[in-house]
């Protein structure tokens, strides 16, 4: 296997990820708690607020940690299937209390996770074929993952790497692309993680543009890594969005071997947990989650950051007007077609769009035949949300 060809596989993973428009796969933005309605299963839990929730929103969900508790105070919706995939992106609100300092220990508490189509839909994610996970550790913002169904238990400590693709990627078997693993016992079989995670403190306890107890937006995105005559790459990549600025950026990661050529992701599971019990009472919220197949981001003048369609009336009855001249003057120039989708990432409405121009970013859109509920709109690379009410 040449260099060259490695290298054109990596290049080609990231240009597809800059060129392709993103997909919906599900949205919840926690308005209720039917749960059941939007594709969630196995638990079916979780208490909604209106006491707390970004702009716009009129709930979100709270997650209260218990003194002592592993698991929050009134559990969580569970899971979510979607569509198979070799990429997925993770967006979401999150606040958390001013005591909130999770496990108070080096690893968890948990939040939230991609699992994939090599396991079943009521798998447990800590002992998978591949797990993400997408949470902070004292205010530090990580991504990590976890193959332990994948480790070769008869040869652990062994660098199976260029040997065999029988092997895990995220410890106990080697680390193929060279970045820190971790392998150790648990019960009678071993068990392995890595991870990636930020040197600055990003959910901070002082007030300022990082404090853990105003809102803030998170974007998560993972792409599997290619495989060629059979041998997985060092190419999958990893991204991590705190409020628009990328603060976690790697291309050249391995997520699989070549024996899980046809893996995708199809599962998302909201599960915080820390694993000791919580130290205190605490609590996180969560609002407005979307999963897509890539982020819906843009990025210009070298700054990233997450474009929004200014919607009026909001909420609306018979029709809304949406302003695409935002964020200093940007525009989705050449739009062809104006989406709405529903709460399950399910397109109910499109219709053309005109090109947007310097004196033409507004266009009124006949929604008198959608239901009562929340909606989110797109063109081109914006995004909006806005509920119909009557």
């Amino acid at each position: 296997m040449s260099f060259f060809r490695i290298l054109i596989l990596s290049l080609l993973n990231i240009l597809i990820l800059y060129s392709s428009e993103p997909k919906i796969l599900f949205i919840e933005t926690f308005e209720d708690n039917n749960f059941a309605s939007r594709g969630w299963y196995d638990h079916l839990r979780g208490k909604i607020t209106s006491d707390e929730h970004i702009e716009g929103s009129n709930y979100s969900l709270e997650l209260k940690f218990i003194k002592g508790e592993t698991t929050p105070e009134g559990g969580t919706p569970g899971r979510v299937l979607f569509e198979e995939t070799d990429e997925v992106c993770i967006s979401y609100y999150v606040k958390y209390s001013k005591n909130f300092i999770g496990s108070g220990k080096s690893y968890h508490p948990h939040e939230f996770h991609f699992i994939t189509n090599k396991d079943s839909k009521w798998v447990g994610p800590a002992f998978t074929h591949l797990t993400t996970y997408i949470e902070q550790n004292n205010g530090y913002p990580l991504l990590a993952i976890q193959d332990g169904e994948n480790i070769d238990q008869s040869r652990v400590g062994q660098n199976l790497v260029g040997i065999t693709e029988n092997r895990s990627v995220a410890g106990c078997n080697g680390s193929s692309d060279g970045y820190p693993d971790d392998c150790y016992k648990s019960g009678d079989r071993y068990v392995n993680g890595k991870q990636w995670k930020t040197k600055q403190k990003f959910f901070s306890d002082e007030q300022g543009k990082y404090y853990k107890n105003d809102w803030h937006h998170i974007i998560a995105y993972f792409k599997l890594n290619s495989i060629l005559d059979g041998i997985g790459i060092n190419d999958g990549i990893l991204k991590y969005w705190f409020d628009g600025e990328l603060i976690l950026d790697y291309n050249n990661v391995t997520l699989r071997t070549g024996k899980h050529p046809d893996m995708k992701f199809n599962q998302f599971l909201l599960a915080p947990y820390i694993g000791d019990g919580s130290p205190i009472d605490q609590t996180m919220w969560i609002d407005n989650l979307t999963i897509s197949t890539k982020p819906i981001i843009s990025s210009v003048k070298n700054n990233i950051f997450v474009p929004q369609i200014l919607i009026s009336p909001n909420p609306a009855s018979d029709y809304i007007e949406i302003n695409c001249d935002v964020e200093s003057g940007l525009r989705p120039v050449s739009a062809n077609e104006i989406n709405i989708y529903n709460i399950l990432g399910e397109c109910v409405l499109s219709t053309p769009a005109l090109r947007a121009t310097p004196h033409e970013g507004i266009f009124r859109i006949d929604i008198s035949n959608l239901p009562n509920g929340s909606y989110f709109i797109n063109v081109g690379n914006y995004y909006g949300k806005f509920m119909v009410l009557r």
